[in-house]
């Protein structure tokens, strides 16, 4: 019986940690505009793992000039109010690791080794 409560929670919260998972990919996959204070780049980020990150609104309109790479989603930290997530990019000539935090469905706060800024979510019509 003891085996079987235990076995039944680990199931539970990895149950849990994929379901927000999950969340976390579908709420991220679109284009972003990232708010930089020199220029403002874009990235768009799809469903099978690929980013493509353009310097600026010229390489974006024109779908050119942009570094690609994988990403993946590397960890999830339980916060108080709001969690964080942790996404990794592998592209050349270095990866990158960011740290999101949702602020709301089109806006997340982002932050790395540099500093930190927030990304505005592009809406197609």
């Amino acid at each position: 019986m003891r085996y079987f409560v235990i076995f039944f929670f680990i199931a539970f919260v990895a149950g849990c940690m994929n379901q927000k998972e999950n969340k976390f990919k579908d709420f991220l996959v679109g284009e972003w505009r990232i708010e930089n204070p020199q220029h403002q780049s874009f990235i768009r980020f799809e469903g099978n793992g690929k980013t493509t990150y353009f310097l600026n609104q010229f390489s974006y309109r024109l779908d050119s000039l942009a570094e690609t790479g994988k990403w993946k989603l590397s960890e999830i930290r339980k916060g108080s109010e709001v969690d964080t997530f942790i996404v990794k990019i592998n592209k050349k000539p270095r990866n990158t690791v960011f740290k999101f935090i949702p602020v709301d469905k089109d806006r997340i706060k982002v932050m790395d080794d540099i500093g930190q800024t927030f990304f505005t979510r592009i809406k197609k019509e």
